[in-house]
């Protein structure tokens, strides 16, 4: 029963408050827990232990607390309600009874504003339309902001309690976090979602997030149970952050198909970079959803011009998201909060000016100033009415210059132990714990909790934040400052040489918490032991931090906490265990940097290093893990014979990698190495080997082949080049396919299999399809800014408008031949081939000639030279042009001899199409019979341009 009876009194469990008819009398959070528990047990005898487990869980608590808890009870109630049976418990005398319900009509009002709130109806207004919007199917996100204190987490909280129950909206809601040490990836994104699914709906809700999101269920491990943890680990291994993304996205989706979903992201000017991504996600999906995004953020963020601030300017150009400004109360709401918080009073007329000048009209600092003048009696009631007992005057000359000042003043006029207790707790963060707070001050849990409990009771700095029960076993009371200024406060009183000593102890406690659990920890551990000067654990746990980070794909906030982590081993004297710490630290934080920001200068050595560690170290599985990650940058960077290198020292190692998809990326990797080389025989064994040419048609087979993607692409080149031209589009469809299925514009996969299936059906010289794929890569790179993919799509336009425009003017010839080709190193033959094309085409031999010189200058030192004999043949195409026959043969020849050695027969036959072109007599006879015996072997494609032109060669 919600509504409870008892004498005089009325127990309202759900709102917590109690009446004692019309008036409402306090109880603390405790004694409140307390009397619920009595009041559902009357008449019986309650042990000890039994009110201790309801109300604090099962731990070890003291008597005197459960005393002094259980006299506030009965102090409120009055003698006897409550009955001591010495040595065994307690007994609630009073007979309890529901309320009955009172039948009426259904009626909801709209919940009165809180005094906080005056002067906010009509920014409530734009919150309940915005919010309308969303209910039709029509996604919504804005965000709120303002300087601190102006009231934005108030507004919202406010919003959220009038529209819970009557549209049954499922709210998540979670913070970003001021985090002076390195952020963490996701931070408020999983508070959020481990919110609700620790909520009634908790247990559907992990249920969905299995099916469609289960790269962010693996993150709250703690929601799955032991039997499916180690499926789920590998299912989402080898995730990237496209697919975090996108899971989340879906998941998201599928929620509010079910009922409206509100995301609340409060304090989004801490935000770490991987939310500011997925805020930007979210705000530009068009899908129809019953979706709302709020976010809060000051003010200032908004005038930086990058991270948040840019995305934030993006949404609205774009109309995707509103920005709701909070402007500093008017001297009217001020009056007006005067005179709903002091009724009937008679203030003097000058006090609402006097106080708005002093404030600035900030409700935070002003609400402040008001609390003071009343703590202090200057404000207080006589006679049934509120008065001032001091002049304006007095009320001016004792004006704060900051709220920061008046919060400090508040502090000073707390006893010593509340003091003491909210500057440590300020060490420990926005949230704190009881237990980390006691044990740095030496005093009990129990201790700290009453003091944190009467402060947030009464309203003062903090408010309580749940109960958190850490690995050791103990239940932990949590309490948050309600505003970052006042952590601030109490955080500017702590001398230097105490604030290390707090952050060691602090960090001592949460560490022995979390003994076998600390990675869920280390970020703060890191922190805490930092700040405490203790480099060597601060180290440790800052790389823990960072390979959790990596593993959410979050790889800024990896690479700051492995820089970290680098520069705090200088200090670490020489050993084997430092060796090993080194070495965790080299992995990972090179490949963190080669995946956040590209850096390959900075990645390479770093990766070399691990490298060298491994060997030392006889680590076998690091060893693999470093040669595989090598690889991969250097065959992004173009430089195969260093691949190759890699690639070769691996063999020995692979099967020893723990990681399969990390396996999986090295048997790619190696495919695509040999392909590159113009291996083409051995490449097509190696891919074929991965299983890419096999049918992808049922569920499980699709699913498969979303982590071969790189080798559908790479194996579609090779079987074109080896006169396969149909199979090679079917494979390069596959590979759309499987990624279209869970296509949004923040894909990178879709887009790269979208270019790749354009330059594919270039080489086949099909203009129209080509540009047709390339158009979308090219809408879906520059809304993400894709730049790799961008430039191959734009490229294909050139060369697709070149090949399909008969008698381009001269100035849009210019115009396409003026961009650059040459962006990126990996696959510069492939554009180069573009560009050459798109010269001989338009009649401009001399930069064709110059781009061909180049590129070949550029596969001798590489090694790229797939591509190798389509250059020759093209210089041939380019030199008879300028009737120079004797070496366009030469040229032409030697494009027929490499791709013949190749076994690149597409390279093979257009370069005797070529030949046959500039021949005649005997040797364009012999011509025709090579052109027919490729024909006899090309069993597929021919309705292709170049198999057109065979067959017309061949029956002429």
């Amino acid at each position: 029963m919600n509504v409870r009876l008892f004498g005089p009194f009325r127990l309202d469990v759900g709102e917590q408050r109690l009446w004692k008819g019309d008036e409402e009398l306090k109880l603390r959070r405790k004694p409140f827990a307390i009397l619920r528990f009595l009041t559902a047990n009357p008449l019986r005898l309650v042990t000890q232990e039994e009110v201790v487990e309801a109300v604090w869980g099962k731990i070890a608590m003291s008597e005197s607390l459960l005393r002094t808890h259980m006299s506030e009870v009965r102090r409120v109630l009055g003698e006897g309600a409550i009955e001591t049976v010495v040595g065994r418990g307690y007994r609630f005398l009073l007979e309890v009874e529901a309320e009955k319900p009172v039948v009426s009509e259904r009626h909801v009002e709209a919940p009165p504003i809180a005094l906080s709130l005056v002067g906010r109806s009509a920014e409530l207004a734009v919150l309940r339309q915005v919010f309308e919007t969303a209910l039709h199917q029509r996604r919504q996100m804005i965000f709120v902001t303002g300087e601190p204190g102006i009231g934005k987490s108030a507004l919202i909280d406010a919003f959220l309690a009038a529209i819970a129950v009557p549209s049954g909206a499922l709210i998540a809601s979670g913070a970003c976090i001021e985090q002076f040490g390195t952020g963490e990836a996701y931070l408020p994104v999983l508070a959020a979602l481990g919110a609700v699914c620790r909520g009634p709906d908790g247990e559907r809700i992990v249920e969905l997030l299995s099916r469609h999101a289960p790269t962010w269920l693996a993150q709250m491990p703690g929601l799955v149970g032991d039997a499916n943890l180690q499926a789920l680990h590998s299912r989402v291994q080898g995730a990237t952050q496209a697919r975090m993304l996108r899971e989340l996205a879906e998941a998201l989706d599928v929620l509010a198909a079910d009922r409206p979903l509100v995301l609340v992201l409060e304090d989004t000017q801490w935000s770490d970079r991987s939310t500011t991504d997925l805020i930007a996600m979210l705000g530009a999906r068009r899908e129809p959803a019953r979706l709302l995004i709020i976010a809060t953020c000051r003010s200032v963020e908004l005038t930086k011009g990058d991270g948040l601030a840019k995305v934030i300017a993006e949404l609205k150009a774009h109309k995707r998201a509103l920005a709701l400004e909070l402007e500093t109360w008017p001297e009217a709401a001020l009056a007006e909060y005067l005179a709903r918080r002091f009724r009937d009073s008679r203030f003097p007329e000058a006090l609402t000016g006097t106080i708005h000048r002093m404030t600035g009209g900030n409700p935070l600092f002003t609400i402040a100033v008001i609390d003071d003048l009343e703590s202090r009696r200057m404000i207080r009631s006589v006679g049934g009415g509120w008065q001032l007992e001091v002049s304006v005057a007095d009320v001016a000359s004792r004006r704060p210059d900051t709220v920061r000042q008046l919060i400090d003043i508040q502090i000073d006029r707390l006893s010593s132990i509340e003091q003491r207790i909210l500057e440590v707790a300020s060490l420990v963060g926005a949230q704190f714990a009881a237990g980390s707070v006691g044990y740095a001050l030496e005093l009990p849990d129990d201790e700290v909790d009453l003091v944190c409990e009467g402060l947030a009771t009464e309203r003062r700095f903090l408010q309580y934040a749940g109960t958190a029960t850490w690995p050791d076993g103990t239940i932990q009371s949590r309490y948050a400052f309600s505003h970052a200024l006042f952590q601030h406060a109490a955080l500017a009183r702590i001398p230097a040489a105490t604030a290390r000593m707090r952050h060691r102890k602090i960090a001592e406690r949460l560490e022995a918490g979390y003994a076998g659990h600390d990675e869920e920890v280390a970020g703060e551990l890191a922190l805490h032991f930092e700040l405490g000067q203790v480099p060597a654990k601060a180290g440790r746990y800052h790389l823990v931090a960072g390979e959790r980070a990596a593993r959410r794909c979050g790889y800024e906030e990896a690479a700051q906490h492995l820089e970290r982590a680098y520069a705090l081993l200088d200090g670490t004297p020489q050993s084997r265990d430092r060796d090993v710490l080194e070495l965790r630290v080299s992995l990972n934080h090179g490949w963190s940097i080669f995946q956040g920001s590209g850096h390959v200068e900075v990645a390479i050595p770093l990766l070399q290093r691990a490298k060298e560690l491994a060997v030392r170290l006889e680590d076998t599985a690091a060893l693999g893990e470093a040669l595989i990650r090598l690889e991969t940058i250097h065959i992004v960077q173009g430089e195969l014979r260093e691949a190759s290198a890699q690639a070769g020292a691996l063999a020995a190692v692979l099967d020893q990698v723990p990681d399969a998809a990390l396996r999986i990326l090295a048997k790619q990797l190696e495919a695509t190495t040999v392909l590159l080389r113009g291996q083409l025989a051995e490449a097509r064994m190696l891919f074929g080997d991965l299983g890419v040419f096999r049918a992808t048609d049922d569920k499980t087979a699709m699913e498969a082949a979303h982590a071969h993607l790189l080798a559908f692409s790479m194996g579609s080149f090779a079987l074109w080049l080896m006169g396969e031209p149909d199979h090679a589009v079917a494979l390069s469809t596959r590979a759309q396919q499987v990624t279209e299925r869970a296509y949004d514009p923040f894909d990178h996969e879709h887009v790269a299999m979208l270019a790749e299936g354009a330059l594919l059906h270039a080489w086949r010289r099909e203009p129209g399809r080509a540009s047709e794929l390339a158009k979308r890569a090219l809408a879906i790179s520059e809304k993400r800014s894709f730049a790799k993919w961008q430039g191959r799509a734009e490229l294909i336009l050139r060369w697709a408008e070149a090949e399909l425009v008969p008698n381009l003017s001269d100035a849009r010839a210019e115009e396409l031949l003026s961009k650059s080709w040459e962006k990126g190193s990996v696959g510069r033959t492939m554009h180069a081939m573009l560009f050459v094309a798109m010269c001989a085409r338009l009649g401009r031999t001399e930069p064709a000639l110059e781009a061909i010189a180049s590129t070949l200058d550029m596969i001798e030192r590489t090694e790229e030279r797939w591509l190798e004999p389509e250059l020759h043949r093209l210089r041939g195409e380019v030199l008879r042009v300028r009737n120079n026959a004797a070496e366009a043969e030469r040229s032409i020849a030697t494009a027929i001899e490499i791709a013949r050695k190749q076994g690149s027969r597409s390279l093979q036959l257009r370069a005797n199409l070529s030949l046959h072109a500039l021949s005649s007599g005997a040797k364009k006879k012999k011509v025709r019979q090579d052109i027919a015996g490729l024909l006899s072997v090309i069993t597929e494609g021919h309705d292709t341009p170049d198999l057109l032109d065979a067959q017309a060669v061949v029956a002429s």
